[in-house]
């Protein structure tokens, strides 16, 4: 039995969500952001390397805390300056499709492939242990100041516990969600039975290789639009990306009527509307999803695919 749920276009801020649009910062002002970091991180690494005179009763760290601070400065500054340039290229390329091909924007808007969407699941795992290693080693100089040095107070100690605690569970329950989610089920397809998909139109689509043994099938089709917004948190002031649902419909399937091969064949009608067309290329972006959960034994089944949703030319 399918129950479904009407479309709702009231927009609704969705929370704990990782935007497409990770930064607020692009191009050039990423390149700027970056220099100063990169600087520092050089200098600080010539003075670990020996290639800066310091006089020797000024430093009271040894030598790999510099290398350590060094290579993070210097990581983050080549980070912006490299999201920057890519951004700035990206921007490039883009202008010229459009003068070639403005009426096809899914050719160039985003790397589709017509025949469908994995979620990487493997990827994520992978994200997931560098950002566990990066923050250990990040961390290293900060426990050589607590539980080494001779300045490491009972507040300092206190500090970096609760940031080790606080940082490693959160790493910890990243990782070791995505890894069983990747071993359970590993990557995950949606294929497209056409391609693109024209507000107006049907939007028809395939879900592969689901799992046996589904209690419920839980559907979610959005349309999302990011925006650059300037919160408060206490006395502090931060520009943050923001997700907001603008076009939403649900439905509930029974297990049952997956077939047992594993296939879904799904379809919706998408609402005529052309300012819900998908915007991937641009920040903040503008896209259409579609959210796949199963009620299923032991680790539940969870998957999010990007859907090609665009306007008439």
């Amino acid at each position: 039995m399918t129950v479904s749920a009407p479309p709702a276009s009231e927009p609704v801020e969705l929370r704990g969500r990782q935007p497409i649009s990770r930064t607020t910062i692009h191009g050039w002002p990423s390149i700027i952001f970056g220099l100063p970091f990169t600087a520092a991180g050089v200098a600080i690494l010539m003075l670990w390397a020996g290639k800066i005179e310091v006089d020797p009763g000024k430093v009271h760290a040894p030598p790999w805390v510099f290398g350590v601070f060094g290579f993070f400065f210097l990581l983050a500054g080549l980070s912006f300056i490299w999201h920057g340039g890519i951004g700035l290229r990206r921007k490039a390329e883009i202008r010229n499709a459009k003068k070639s091909r403005a009426s096809s924007p899914w050719l160039w808007d985003y790397p589709w492939q017509a025949l469908g969407i994995s979620d990487n699941r493997f990827k994520k795992v992978l994200h997931a242990l560098l950002m566990i290693t990066v923050f250990a080693v990040f961390l290293a100089p900060f426990h050589w100041w607590a539980f080494v040095s001779r300045d490491g107070g009972t507040m300092v100690k206190a500090m970096v516990i609760v940031f080790d605690v606080i940082f490693g569970l959160a790493g910890g329950i990243y990782l070791v969600s995505n890894l069983a989610l990747f071993l359970k089920y590993g990557n995950s397809r949606l294929r497209f039975n056409n391609f693109p998909f024209l507000l107006g139109d049907a939007l028809s689509v395939t879900l592969a290789d689901l799992p046996a043994e589904i209690r419920e099938l839980s559907l979610d089709l959005r349309f999302i639009e990011e925006k650059y917004e300037t919160r408060s948190r206490g006395t502090k002031r931060e520009s943050v990306v923001v997700c907001y649902q603008l076009y939403h419909e649900s439905r509930t399937l029974a297990g049952r009527e997956v077939s047992p091969s594993g296939k879904l064949a799904l379809e919706w009608q998408l609402p005529d509307d052309a300012s819900l067309t998908t915007t991937l290329s641009e920040r903040p972006a503008r896209f259409w999803e579609l959210e796949v959960k199963a009620d299923t034994p032991g680790v539940d089944y969870h998957s999010r695919f990007l859907l090609p949703v665009y306007a008439r030319g």
